[in-house]
Formats: C-alpha cells, structure tokens, sequence
C-alpha cells in the first residue's frame, strides 16, 4: 500500500479533541453519535434491502455486534490504554477526526453508492471499525509502528468482528477510496466543527423555543451536570475519585 500522511492539528487545540475527565476523547462518543444517527435513520430502508453486493455482504459481516457504537469505541478506546499494548498503538483524539473523515469518503464513493451500502445497523460497526483502524495508523504518533491490534475489535465486538476479518474489510475501504488517505488541515477542521453540532445521542433535543446545544456544549453540561449530582450526594469534605 501506497504511504499516506495526514497534516492534523495537535491535540487539544480544538474543543473536540480534549479529553473528558474519564481520559476519552470528547470526539469519540460525537463520532459515536453521528454514526448511530445514520444506523438509526437508514434501518428500514437496509432492513428492506438484500445485500446483493460483495461489498455490502462484506460490511454485512455474518454477526451484528449487540454493544451500542459508543460503548464499542470506548472499549477499543480503553484497551488500548493497557499497558500491554500501549507500546504497538496509541489512539489519540485526532484519530477518530480522521476515522470521521475517512468514513465520510467511503460513504460517498463511487463503490458504495453502486454496491448498494449504507450505514446501518448491521454494517455500522465494521464500518466504524475499519475507519478508525485506517484513522489510528496514520493519525498516530509515528504511522511505522507494527498495527497487530485486530484482536480487539474481536474483543470489543464481543467476538461478532472476527479479527480476520479485518484484513479483507480493510482492503475492500481502501480501494473503495482510492487509497486516499491524505487529510489537509481546512477538511480536518471542517469535520471537528460537524462533530461540534452533531447531537450527543440519537434522538437528542431541547425544549420547544430554545437553542440547541452543540455537541461540544452538551458534552461539557453533561459534566458539570455530574459533577453538582456528584456534590449534592457526597458530604464536604468527601473526596470524589474519578
């Protein structure tokens, strides 16, 4: 495969890219939502629709995963953090940006339009997968370091990705995209400013009359909100451990 590079903005210059107060990146459950929100919105039209294609057979998969996209990232997200493999792959906030990006490509490529694929409900966890997989290779620190990490989508799936898999799914993205890869910084922003206004959870709303809140906002009230539930429980000078 041809080398790719991406210029992306350092972590935490964008509100998006900073961490909660778990350690997760704030992109990745607002990634998580825009996903979801596509599943959702395209379920009865896949439900109605046979996979004739090798490339919607392929995203298909012969398993739907039962965890919701959100806590699936966030597990591949927390596995990483283990010692054990922290040394093979690091999974920074700028790498769900570009597996943002690199999704948006696949969706509207000439391949998945003929070939009949949406995001959906069976086919939106492979999909997520392999673009964040494509995202961590090169939005990571250092895009030569060995990538052996399938095993846990695997695990992350509950064993409905097989790790396997993989290979092929990854192999059907890239030619679908044209082994484009290279993200400029003006299309990096851009997506950060889609996840910005994206809502934090399917079906997410405000009361009748008022603004709604960004996605950087929600997440950021979602926290505060916590943490005065969190002190109206817990007596001073009780400390909290997060």
């Amino acid at each position: 495969m041809a080398a790719a590079s991406a210029e992306v903005s350092a972590d935490g210059d964008h509100a998006v890219l900073r961490n909660d107060d778990r350690g997760i990146p704030r992109c990745l459950p607002l990634l998580a939502a825009l996903v979801e929100a596509n599943a959702l919105r395209n379920a009865a039209a896949a439900a109605s629709r046979p996979a004739e294609s090798d490339l919607a057979r392929a995203f298909r998969g012969g398993a739907r995963p039962a965890v919701q996209i959100g806590e699936f990232l966030e597990r591949i997200h927390t596995f990483i953090q283990l010692q054990s493999v922290r040394h093979v792959i690091q999974l920074r906030a700028r790498c769900y940006v570009l597996a943002g990006i690199y999704l948006t490509r696949f969706m509207r490529s000439a391949a998945a339009r003929e070939g009949g694929l949406l995001v959906d409900p069976s086919t939106a966890h492979r999909l997520v997968a392999v673009a964040l997989f494509l995202g961590a290779k090169f939005g990571g620190p250092d895009d030569r370091l060995p990538m052996k990490w399938t095993p846990v989508f695997e695990t992350s799936s509950d064993g409905a990705i097989r790790a396997k898999e993989m290979a092929d799914l990854e192999r059907r993205f890239l030619r679908a995209v044209d082994y484009r890869l290279f993200v400029k910084d003006e299309e990096f922003e851009w997506f950060c400013g889609i996840l910005e206004t994206a809502p934090t959870s399917v079906g997410c709303s405000c009361g009748k009359g008022g603004r709604k809140r960004t996605a950087a906002e929600s997440v950021e009230g979602e926290e505060q909100d916590e943490r005065r539930r969190v002190r109206a429980c817990v007596p001073p000078p009780a400390v909290v451990a997060n």
